[in-house]
């Protein structure tokens, strides 16, 4: 049967957010299996030529306005390449966050005006933001069936800083419980974050995993970043996306490069520290530190074509958690598990670290273990490291995990 579906995402393209990969390839897929799926987003990143034809619908959002006199003051952080960190003073005051205000009731009103004009079968609303599930709701109580997809922790070992005041922690808390308790199926990217959601919140929560795009991999990927970065005498170890903003670390790991230059100077001559995104000053002082013989390059952010392209290109791929979140795994590790090259994980015992293993993707090292990352290194060094098991990698594909988003979707009909 045909399902015409509502998919609501704050961050879709053109936003580079890292929540973007989860929602396109969603859609994509499943419109790929015959079902009709508009998109729901903000319209504070601006449009796409082809988003009409797309799907794509844009609500009106409070943060235009702003965003616009950034543009004018020279462009936004990710065309600076460089971010200060800092999170907006309505952060401290809104509860769960500023997009509450700022987009959801816009969004509300555009998803209540495309339901009445189209008849959607079921609405899909993903987070963060957690605004997002607030449309989910409102839809809910005119009858559609809801999934609420959950890509990150709300209180569940949430990254954010602790509210001001008891009475807000206890609203978002209260917030929390009320939304996923209501929600037909919860979706999660990972198994502790659904068993929260089963036995804290009493929610139906199932695991839908992240995945990568079997497509990006196979070619639709801009080389061009990876001719003009990479060194072929060297081997690269290459992260892309930020890092302090989601409270990840590398520290260990640059004095681990370090140590080697001092101790083992053939050995880092043959490596290279790659970093492309927008990063603090402080990241950036430490990207400073001297290395030599080895190199740390500092790339800035690059278009996603090309980031990809970096991946595939890379002698290995660096994964980094926050290493305080059991159910940490981010969408980055997917994709490169998809770029089929080795993965060296600042990540312990949490989700991420997990799959690495799982999949036999490469080493996990816990953040706080220098010796390890020197190992790592060389290991990479050395060309020891290996790329993923494929048959372990295609569980983690997108054209199964929409499958099985679409098995929660059914499940959310049924008990409606």
């Amino acid at each position: 049967m045909i399902r015409r579906i509502l998919l609501v995402s704050f961050f879709y393209p053109p936003s580079r957010e890292a929540g973007v990969h989860r929602a396109v390839a969603m859609a994509k897929y499943l419109r790929r299996t015959g079902h009709e799926v508009t998109v729901l987003s903000t319209s504070a990143y601006g449009t796409l030529p082809d988003d009409a034809e797309r799907g794509i619908v844009r609500s009106h959002d409070l943060q235009v306005t702003a965003s616009r006199l950034r543009l004018r003051r020279g462009g936004d952080v990710f065309e600076r390449g460089e971010y200060d960190g800092r999170r907006h003073p309505l952060s401290a005051v809104i509860v769960p966050e500023p997009t509450l205000v700022a987009w959801a009731p816009f969004a509300i009103a555009k998803a209540v005006a495309l339901h009445r004009r189209i008849g959607f079968d079921a609405v899909v609303t993903t987070s963060p933001p957690e605004s997002a599930h607030v449309v989910g709701w409102a839809l809910q109580r005119i009858g559609l069936p809801w999934v609420a997809d959950v890509r990150d922790g709300w209180t569940f070992e949430t990254f954010r800083p602790p509210w001001p005041t008891e009475l807000q922690r206890r609203l978002e808390v209260a917030l929390e419980r009320a939304l996923f308790r209501r929600a037909d199926v919860v979706t999660c990217v990972a198994q502790a974050l659904a068993d929260d959601v089963r036995t804290r919140i009493g929610g139906n929560g199932v695991v839908v995993t992240n995945g990568w795009d079997p497509e990006l991999a196979a070619g639709a990927v801009d080389p061009s970043a990876a001719e003009r970065l990479l060194d072929p005498q060297r081997r690269s170890l290459v992260y892309t996306g930020r890092l302090a903003f989601v409270d990840r670390d590398v520290t260990v790991l640059v004095r681990a490069l370090a140590r080697l230059a001092r101790a083992e100077p053939d050995v880092a001559a043959r490596l290279e520290l790659v970093f492309a995104g927008s990063y603090t000053e402080e990241e950036r002082r430490l990207f400073a530190t001297d290395v030599a013989p080895a190199r740390i390059v500092v790339a800035g952010s690059l278009p996603r074509e090309q980031s990809l392209g970096l991946q595939q290109a890379a002698d290995a791929n660096l994964l980094v958690t926050a290493g305080t979140r059991r159910h940490e795994v981010t969408g980055k590790l997917f994709e490169y598990l998809g770029a089929s090259r080795p993965i060296i994980a600042l990540a312990h015992r949490d989700e991420a670290a997990r799959i690495v293993a799982e999949t036999e993707a490469g080493r996990v090292v816990a953040h706080h273990d220098e010796d390890a990352a020197a190992d790592a290194l060389r290991a990479l060094a050395a060309g020891e490291l290996r790329p993923p098991a494929e048959e372990a990698v295609r569980r983690y594909c997108y054209p199964g995990v929409a499958e099985r988003m679409l098995e929660a979707i059914e499940d959310a009909i049924a008990r409606r």
